[in-house]
């Protein structure tokens, strides 16, 4: 068992549970799927894996060979003690239920990451086309990308039946939320009265876009893009001052 064997163990765990976070937002009503998340996701549990987790196996690879069913038992239930240390990142909650929750999870995907090593492993030794696994979560990223792309698209302007003349108010929502409401977690809805939710590392949040006339201007909008923590009850509010073709910042504000 190599070196190249952990690697790949922890790459395809850690695309595993990043593409569960951005097919979370397809899986729940009313978002959107997206790659914002599972990048994110993928960033902060990757020194985990990469240098703590690879760094644990090898140790354990050095003392136990899983060459038969007894090894391997021993070889799996080291790599959990070894993943229990993942609660120190639960420490700053002061909570013992998330302290437990940590470790446990570290134990789950410490074990997790020595089946995946010990299926490549086998994969591999039958023909060198087994690496070829590794491609499957660069596919899936990919995938998630273009359908959260397609999901992002606000409908063409002649599709959404506004038969008002000049610049109608739908027709300033999506042109604020075109050049500034497409972000991460699938961005600001670009029609009114819609919420987008998520959630992100255990916090709650959701995406409005508020709109209303300018007192005294004909077809000029203020258009508010509203984000809500509802975990830390906060609010942040921007908002933009539109007319036909133009578009400016008015403020920001956070309550």
């Amino acid at each position: 068992m190599n070196i190249g064997h952990k690697f790949g163990a922890g790459f395809l765990l850690v695309s595993m549970f990043s593409l569960c976070v951005g097919l979370n937002g397809f899986l729940q009503m009313d978002q959107d799927i997206g790659i914002g998340g599972a990048l994110i996701f993928a960033m902060y549990m990757s020194p985990f894996i990469f240098i703590y987790g690879i760094c644990i196996s090898w140790l354990i690879s050095r003392k136990v060979k899983p060459v038969n069913p007894g090894k391997i038992g021993l070889y799996m239930a080291l790599h959990g003690l070894g993943g229990l240390p993942f609660a120190v990142l639960s420490l700053s909650s002061q909570s013992s239920a998330a302290f437990l929750f940590a470790a446990g999870l570290g134990a789950f995907l410490a074990i997790l990451f020595a089946l995946i090593e010990l299926g490549l492993l086998y994969i591999t030794k039958k023909a060198r086309i087994g690496w070829l696994v590794l491609y499957v979560p660069i596919l899936a990223y990919l995938m998630v990308f273009l359908i959260g792309q397609v999901q992002s698209a606000p409908p063409p302007i002649d599709e959404i039946g506004d038969i008002d003349p000049g610049y109608s108010a739908r027709e300033a929502v999506i042109f604020v939320t075109q050049r500034h409401g497409q972000e991460e977690n699938g961005g600001f809805p670009a029609e009114t009265g819609k919420v987008e939710r998520w959630e992100l590392f255990g916090e709650r949040f959701t995406r409005e876009t508020v709109i209303e006339n300018v007192p005294g201007e004909k077809e000029t909008y203020y258009v508010t893009l509203m984000e809500k923590n509802l975990d830390r009850q906060e609010v942040y509010k921007t908002t933009y001052l539109t007319r036909e073709n133009e578009l400016m910042l008015h403020n920001r504000v956070s309550e």
